[in-house]
């Protein structure tokens, strides 16, 4: 049987057609390493690393499908900082259910990945010393944002 998920040495390819990824943090923004996000692009830049991706074995990723959202200070609630992302009304109820599971209601930001299915068991990493892996939802590209992005 194949591997869903086959791994190279630079870690698993988890790309999966109207799949989001999403990981939330409690620690602030402010806090985190600049190189936990600093971006390795690909000669045509459509495929990353960086230290996150490679903390969760992520072989790469495409910058353009990736969101964040949060707060400057302290801790909002996950449903409007993931609210605010593309697509939100097509999977808030699962991630609310998955983010109540894993005490993760209030958060300090969050990193949507779209196009892509992570899956813990694979990798056997749910969470680094920054983020926690909240879960894989399917999404609708025709759905709304739950909330308006606040200026």
């Amino acid at each position: 049987m194949k591997a869903t998920h086959p791994k190279t040495d630079k870690g698993y390819d988890f790309s999966k057609k109207n799949k989001v990824s999403i990981w939330a943090s409690k620690i602030p923004y402010a806090e985190i390493p600049d190189d936990y996000f600093a971006e390795t692009l690909s000669k045509n830049g459509t495929r990353a690393t960086n230290q996150w991706s490679k903390n969760y074995q992520i072989r790469f990723f495409n910058p353009e499908f990736m969101e964040t959202n949060g707060a400057m200070a302290g801790l909002v609630d996950i449903e409007k900082a993931v609210g605010e992302c593309s697509f939100s009304t097509s999977y808030i109820k699962p991630l609310l259910n998955k983010a109540k599971q894993k005490n993760l209601l209030k958060v300090s930001w969050v990193i949507l990945l779209f196009e892509n299915e992570y899956s813990a068991k694979t990798s056997t990493i749910e969470s680094d010393e920054y983020t926690t892996l909240v879960g894989s939802f399917n999404y609708d590209e025709e759905a709304e944002n739950l909330y308006e992005i606040e200026e």
